[in-house]
């Protein structure tokens, strides 16, 4: 198996607005992706808060976290190692579809009042304009439709509209966008446009992996469909806290059997506590980090650059979007054999916290100089509710 995660982070650089975990079974051809809320409640730095402000928080050391936390953070609470990460703006984003061409997707009238996504944010400079309709989707429509969680503040009343599940609904969005993605552009001329397509959006990534390694892996896309996909969101609820707003709260029992029958990890020592601490929801330390592997360097010298509030409990079959879970790539009877992956071994991760940067030999090159008056206190609450 090849596990990636895919962070998309926001304007500035620094918290993670979408965060994917995409594991990629190379004798099946079968990806399972996890969306994680970026609004989910777990133990970041030095306090509890929402992962999305692992990417951003400073350490002791006065180092941001980038993708080497968020890393560690999602395999804290998962159990699944990662292989190779891809760390991208939403430029990146725009760059890539410009360079496929339009995207066939329909938006549709959320709110049933004919507005669809609309929102306006002149401090980012960002204004949302998707009305309902069928679209052929450019690079920065693309941008729109991905970034977009609620729409513009009524004036009289003080409120907007919203996804009534909040970022679950987003994410579930962006799972969709993809899937079109995939169905509408994994072609063989693809396939040999991707060495060059990398090359080009290097400014605009923070990745591990290696244009050697791409070229290796883009081969596994020959007849590859998004039949072959199937997602998963985080089990949980929405919840509130007078620190951090509106947040995700992970249902972890469920996450464990998620993570033992459709990924195929062990996942008895998951958590969401400090990595320092000895005692776990489980009773266990947990592993942390990117997972070694034979061809998965850990030299990164290639790399280059409030939602509704309504509590919704997650399916006990840990929602599948669009897909049957079982279809899943391994089961909990093979959380041992399985592991054995035909590209790399995903090895057993550092259980500390402190050599996940070791491990990692993070490619960061601080996607911000220092974090900004916004971002100092690494508040997850932040004000761009795109």
């Amino acid at each position: 198996k090849i596990n990636v995660l895919l962070m998309g982070v926001d304007v500035d650089g620094l918290r993670t607005d979408a965060i994917m975990l995409a594991s990629f079974d190379t004798e099946t051809k079968e990806v399972n992706m996890l969306s994680i809320p970026r609004d989910t409640k777990m133990y970041i730095g030095n306090r509890y808060q929402k992962i999305n402000a692992a990417h951003a928080f400073v350490d002791e050391s006065g180092e941001i976290g980038g993708a080497t936390a968020t890393c560690e953070a999602v395999t804290r609470i998962t159990g699944i190692p990662i292989n190779y990460y891809v760390d991208f703006s939403f430029d990146a984003v725009a760059h890539v579809i410009d360079e496929l061409g339009p995207i066939e997707f329909t938006i549709p009238d959320l709110y049933g009042d004919g507005v669809g996504m609309v929102y306006d944010d002149p401090v980012q400079s960002l204004h949302i304009n998707l009305p309902p309709g069928d679209y052929q989707l450019n690079g920065q429509q693309a941008v729109w439709l991905m970034r977009y969680r609620h729409g513009n503040v009524n004036p009289s009343t003080g409120v907007f509209k919203g996804y009534v599940n909040g970022d679950s609904d987003r994410v579930e969005m962006q799972q969709k966008f993809l899937k079109a993605v995939v169905d509408q552009k994994v072609n063989a001329s693809l396939i040999l446009k991707i060495p060059s397509i990398f090359k080009d959006i290097s400014s605009e990534i923070k990745t591990n992996f290696t244009v050697s390694e791409v070229i290796k892996y883009s081969k596994y896309l020959a007849d590859f469909s998004s039949v072959n996909i199937h997602s998963y969101s985080l089990p949980g609820e929405y919840s509130s806290d007078s620190a951090n707003g509106d947040v995700w709260i992970p249902n972890m029992d469920e996450i464990r059997t998620m993570v033992q029958d459709v990924f195929g990890y062990p996942a008895d020592n998951i958590t969401t506590d400090n990595p320092k601490n000895a005692t776990r929801e489980s009773g266990s330390s947990s592993s942390s980090g990117i997972s070694s592997s034979s061809s998965n360097t850990s030299n990164s010298s290639n790399s280059s650059n409030s939602s509704n509030s309504k509590s919704r409990s997650s399916n006990s079959s840990y929602s599948s979007s669009g897909t049957s879970g079982s279809s899943s790539s391994g089961t909990s009877s093979s959380s041992s054999s399985n592991h054995e992956t035909t590209e790399e071994s995903t090895g057993t991760s550092s259980s500390s916290h402190e050599s996940t940067g070791e491990r990692y030999e993070s490619s960061e090159e601080s996607s911000g100089e220092s974090s900004s008056s916004e971002y100092s206190s690494s508040e997850s609450n932040d004000g761009s509710d795109e």
